[in-house]
Order: C-alpha cells, then sequence, then structure tokens
C-alpha cells in the first residue's frame, strides 16, 4: 500500500510537471525521484546553515551576528542560475556568532543556538537587542519547535549530548534525553515526536517530547538536517545527509517498525548539513564542501545550472506534493509554521491554541 501510494503520488506530480512551462532545471542532484523538485535557491550562502523565516515568509540565515533575509522571487544571476538574492542584512546586537542553529517560534520570534545558552530575537524588530534565555545551555546545532511552542534543541558541539526543552511560556528548562554520542539535526513532527540525527554512528532516533525511545534506525548514510511528513497510512522521515543524497524513510503509523527506505536525491556530491521545512511546505536542504568528511566529495559545494561545480555553500529548495485543480498544492512535508509566520504576540498568547490552528490550516496552501 505505500509503495501504491508514493507511486501514485510520483506520477500525479510527473503528469503536472509535464502540463506546466518549462523552467531551467538545477543540477545540484544528479538523480532527484519524480514525485519531487529540486531548485537552487540561494547561494554562494555566507555563513552557517541555519534557517528561518520573516512574518513575510522570507527566507533567513545566519552570518555570525547578522541574520539575512532573502528576496522572495529570483532577484539574480550566478554560475548561470536564477537565484533569491540577499535584500537586506540585519546586525543583531548581542547575537552570539558562535551557533547556527534557527528555528521560528510559535510566538514569532526566532530562536537559536549558542555557545552559552539559548538566545531570541524580533523579526519584525531588528533594533531591539537579542534576548538571552535564563537556564538553558549552550549548544550549536539542533534546534526545533514543537506544536505547542515549545523549543526543543541539543547541546552538541562535539561528543555526548544532551536535548532539552524550553518552554518560552513558563520559561523552564527541562533536559529529556541524553546521548553518548553526538547529535546534530533536530526536527519535531505533527503529534509532537522529535527525530535526532545521530551523525556521527549513522542513525536516527525517533523520541517523545518526554524523552521516551520510540524508534531507533540505522542508516546507510550519515543524517544531518531532517524533515516530518505524514500520510493516512504511515509517518514518514527525510534526512538531509552528508554524504550529498538525501533519503526517505517510511514507517508505520507512530514511527514505529523497520522502514521502507528510499534515496530520493543522490548525486549532489556535497556535505548536507541542517535543513528546515519552511512556510511553503518545501524542504530546504543546506549543502556545503566539507573534505572527503562522511562521504562528500572534496572541492564540490554547489553544481550551478551553468554546468560549473564550486565549494561555495547553498541552500537547496526540495518540493513535494499534488497539485490540485483549484491550484492548492496538499502539503506533504511536515512544519508548524507552514501556512505563514506569525508576529510576535503578548506574553499571555496561548501557544498551544495557536499551534494547533496552524496544525489544522497546513494540510492546504496556496
Amino acid at each position: 500500500m505505500k509503495s501504491i501510494l508514493f507511486a501514485g503520488l510520483s506520477l500525479l506530480t510527473l503528469l503536472a510537471n509535464l502540463l506546466t512551462p518549462a523552467t531551467a532545471r538545477t543540477v545540484q542532484y544528479s538523480f532527484v525521484d519524480p514525485g519531487y523538485t529540486q531548485e537552487i535557491y540561494t547561494g554562494p550562502l555566507a555563513g552557517g546553515p541555519g534557517m528561518a523565516w520573516t512574518t513575510s515568509n522570507n527566507l533567513l540565515s545566519r552570518n555570525g551576528s547578522t541574520i539575512l533575509e532573502y528576496s522572495p522571487t529570483q532577484n539574480t544571476v550566478y554560475q548561470g542560475t536564477n537565484l533569491h538574492g540577499v535584500i537586506l542584512s540585519h546586525p543583531l546586537s548581542g547575537l552570539d556568532p558562535g551557533g547556527y542553529g534557527l528555528t521560528n517560534g510559535l510566538d514569532g520570534y526566532i530562536y537559536a543556538n549558542s555557545p552559552s545558552g539559548l538566545q531570541r530575537f524580533n523579526p519584525n524588530n531588528w533594533a531591539a537587542p537579542v534576548q538571552n534565555l535564563a537556564g538553558t545551555s549552550g549548544g550549536l546545532y539542533g534546534i526545533a519547535t514543537l506544536p505547542d511552542g515549545r523549543i526543543v534543541y541539543n547541546d552538541s558541539v562535539f561528543g555526548a549530548s544532551k536535548i532539552y526543552v524550553y518552554d518560552p511560556v513558563a520559561t523552564t528548562n527541562t533536559l529529556i534525553y541524553s546521548s553518548s554520542t553526538q547529535l546534530d539535526g533536530i526536527v519535531t513532527g505533527p503529534t509532537g515526536n522529535i527525530a535526532l540525527a545521530d551523525q556521527l554512528y549513522s542513525k536516527i532516533v525517533i523520541i517523545t517530547n518526554t524523552g521516551s525511545v520510540l524508534n531507533t534506525i540505522n542508516t546507510a548514510h550519515y543524517p544531518d538536517g531532517l524533515a516530518f511528513a505524514e500520510t493516512a497510512s504511515s509517518s514518514t522521515l527525510y534526512s538531509n545527509n552528508n554524504d550529498g543524497t538525501i533519503t526517505r524513510y517510511v514507517l508505520a503509523p507512530g514511527y514505529t517498525g523497520t522502514p521502507t527506505v528510499t534515496d530520493i536525491a543522490t548525486g549532489s556530491g556535497a556535505y548536507g548539513d541542517l535543513a528546515a521545512v519552511g512556510p511553503d511546505c518545501a524542504f530546504y536542504v543546506s549543502q556545503a564542501e566539507n573534505g572527503n568528511y562522511h562521504g562528500a566529495t572534496a572541492g564540490v559545494g554547489t553544481n550551478w545550472d551553468n554546468l560549473v561545480t564550486t565549494n561555495e555553500k547553498s541552500i537547496i529548495r526540495i518540493g513535494s506534493g499534488i497539485r490540485l485543480p483549484d491550484g492548492t498544492t496538499v502539503c506533504h512535508f511536515y512544519s508548524p509554521i507552514v501556512g505563514g509566520v506569525v508576529a510576535p504576540e503578548p506574553a499571555s498568547l496561548t501557544l498551544l491554541g495557536l499551534g494547533s490552528l496552524l496544525l489544522l490550516s497546513r494540510r492546504r496552501r496556496a
């Protein structure tokens, strides 16, 4: 049944593409399953691979203590590739340049990892100083937002890792899971489950938001950035891998059992790092040059449209979904911000109610 479902998705998407006016095809991945699309979204990327979005749904990335904001439309050309270029740079007073991860909170703030603890800032008031969140732990990489508005993150730098859940309303910081190995990318699902990329030992651990282990998936790659997806009959997980591939894991409902594994994108050669799902329901994966580490190809960062390969970093947009006759698309990749990012609200905002509203609205998008 699962294979029939994905075969149907691929066939419908392929037919839709055939009926759509042709556009230039990007070549970061030499193979992409017909059920998905790829686009070099922006590059050369300066700074780290963490991603978030503005209330206007413009992509943001992090370059030290500066947040870069990208055009919602293609506005520049580089190496023969139409790209979404930087339109604004936002220097932030107090943002620790040592962290990489970013996530949109459901309270409208953007939360960031830092070596000294969690930080947050208001993307509607770039002049406001960054807030340091007392009682939180330092880390560099993984951070994500739960459907109820709490923030899950790791304290990983190198070596053993701890996973914490920070509650912005109660201002509590709770340790929920410990690992003797390094954990990197983190993602949350629509039921509040959490997936953790054990990059060093090539596995993915799926836990509840209280830290109970639901499943451990040993992988053929080194997973990093992650995304959840749901269908009526299965629970699905995607990983952006260090060896320049993207893998789909289809599990039984509740993320149990042995997965059906498919590499839906191969041949990038670049180092796959952190990833995020945007308000447009697409999977944004970072690519970088990192020598031969974990199967990456030395010297390969981005494969541009003019068939030139450089060591420069980029962000690739992976799309998936069925476009309906009325022009809407059924979402596949999950994020609590799918459908749009909210503006910061007073502390009295009921995050749980907001999270439920966004969850109900995410199934379709214009």
